[in-house]
This record gives C-alpha cells, structure tokens and sequence, in this order.
C-alpha cells in the first residue's frame, strides 16, 4: 500500500521486481473503481534497480483509492513468463500539513522527513478510530439501504448530491443534519412522475393532497447516491486536537504508553500515567475538541 497526499508533489510509486522486461512489453495503467483513468507512456527505471511511475496531478486532488496495474513480459532461464502486479494507492487528506508538525516537534532537526510523516499517520488514524470518520474530500456513488420514512441516513457526511439511481433530484430534496441526512418533504404532491423506489407516482386527482405520506426511502430499498462526501477542510477543531496528538507522539512518553506501562521508578523519580491516557485518543483536551466529530454507532451525533 502507497500513501500519497493530496496535492503533493510526491506522487511517485515504484515497482521493485529482480528481472528485466523484454523491451516494449511494458503496459503501466492506473485504474479507479475498476476502469482505466490513466495509461502511462513512460515509465522511469531508477537507480536502484525499481521501476517508477508518477501519478498525475488530476488523480490526487482529493480523496481516491487507485490501483496501479503493471504489466510485462521477461525471459529467465531461457524461457519467457508473463507478470502481473497492482500497487495499491490511498490518495489521503492529512489532518495537519507535514510543514505544520515539523513546526510543533520539539528539536524539529532530530526528526527525518519519514518520521515525520509517521506522527502524521499516526495522528490521523488515532482520530481516525476515535471520531469513526475520516476529513478528507471524494468524490464517487455510495450505496445506501433505505429505512422507510422521508429521511435517508447516510453512511459518510455529503456535500453535495448530484443523483440517486441516476435520477437527478429536484429541489425538494435536501441534505440535512450537517450532512449526515437526505431529507424530502412528508407530505404533499410528489415531484416527480415516476414511482422509482418508493418515489410515489399518483395517478388521477388527489383530493387531500396534503394527507399523503410519501415514503420516500422505501425500508430495504437500495439507493445509490452519487455526489461529493466527507469535508470541504478539516474543522478547527480536529487540527487543534491533533496538534495536541502530535506533541504527546513526538514525545518518548509514548514508547511506555504503547507498551501499556502504567509507571516507571528510578532511584530519584517516578513517572505514572491516569488510566485515561489508555483510553480514546490518550489525551483529554483532544478528546474534548474531537467530541462533537465523534459517531454513534456509525451515525453523527446531531
């Protein structure tokens, strides 16, 4: 797995293999969701023997998983083989810039550009798991199955819908509870003329149209959402809580509390840790920035 940042410079991924490709029969492809969004014309052999790509800008503006499919014939002991691999690529948004950490560690010059890219992992997916959401932007269709009613609960925080099972929405859909929800208006004559999963289609006069109650999320009916999900930036709130986070991994207090090391004696001192620092994110004045971001049982608390 190969993480690249969004909007980074640092976009290439290698291929490290012991054999050389018969010449020309290289085919180097990146794929998203299953189809091919880019075919590579050339591709770089390194110094050290690997074989390097560089994923296009236009592919790491936001949020993505991507697979990089390599492709090659060689010869070895005088008989020729097919290869096959895929790379897989996480295009991630990362909680605080890297300049940012290096920033707020103490005695910055100690610190190597992987380790600090390691604070950064490591702070994003302790909040990661403790909030149950990432704060990243992608676009792309999830599936979601209905609960009956006129509000779809969804599984990730929407910007901004463009179709349900393809069918554009009109403007008496709207997404509420700060994003977690699809609503629609409970009663009234419906919008649309179709009677697409529920969507209520009625046919001759209605005589009391405001006593109907659309449902308009069937129970159990799948509906594909496609729009933009997750945050447009990352809240306040979460980069202060994970500026706290920072300090306390770049700090070697850590090493004991990864070990789950209560307390340390020495002949002069003595350091022991409140069972809290076992819990959440380890750290109470982060978990109280993080409190309002944290899901209940896969949904926002709103």
């Amino acid at each position: 797995m190969t993480d690249i940042y969004v909007d980074s410079p640092n976009r290439k991924v290698y291929l490290d293999v012991p054999v050389t490709p018969t010449g020309g029969t290289m085919t180097v492809v990146v794929k998203k969701d299953d189809e091919v969004v880019h075919t590579f014309s050339t591709v770089n052999a390194e110094t050290d023997g690997k074989f390097s790509v560089t994923i296009p800008f236009s592919l790491t503006q936001e949020d993505a998983s991507l697979v990089v499919h390599w492709e090659f014939d060689y010869a070895e002991d005088g008989h020729p083989y097919h290869y096959s691999k895929e790379t897989y690529v996480n295009v991630i948004t990362p909680i605080l810039p890297l300049s940012v950490i290096t920033a707020l560690v103490e005695d910055e010059d100690d610190f190597t550009a992987d380790e600090i890219a390691h604070i950064e992992s490591a702070t994003r997916h302790i909040i990661q798991s403790h909030t149950g959401q990432n704060f990243g932007k992608s676009t792309g269709t999830k599936v979601v199955t209905g609960a009956g009613g006129s509000a779809l609960a969804l599984p990730s925080r929407l910007i901004s819908v463009e179709t349900i099972n393809g069918v554009a929405l009109p403007a008496s859909f709207s997404i509420a509870g700060e994003g977690w929800y699809l609503t629609h208006a409970r009663f009234g004559i419906p919008p649309l003329k179709a009677d697409y999963y529920g969507i209520h289609e009625v046919n001759g006069v209605i005589e009391n149209p405001y006593g109907l109650k659309a449902e308009q999320f069937l129970r159990d009916a799948q509906f594909a959402v496609k729009g933009t999900w997750g945050w447009p930036y990352v809240p306040v709130q979460v980069e202060e809580a994970a500026k706290l986070l920072v300090r306390d991994y770049a700090s070697g207090d850590t090493v004991y509390r990864d070990r789950y090391l209560t307390s340390m004696t020495a002949a002069d001192w003595r350091i022991q840790f409140h069972s809290g620092a076992f819990q959440h994110t380890g750290n109470a004045r982060a978990d109280a920035l993080l409190s309002d971001y944290v899901l209940k049982r896969g949904w926002a608390v709103i």
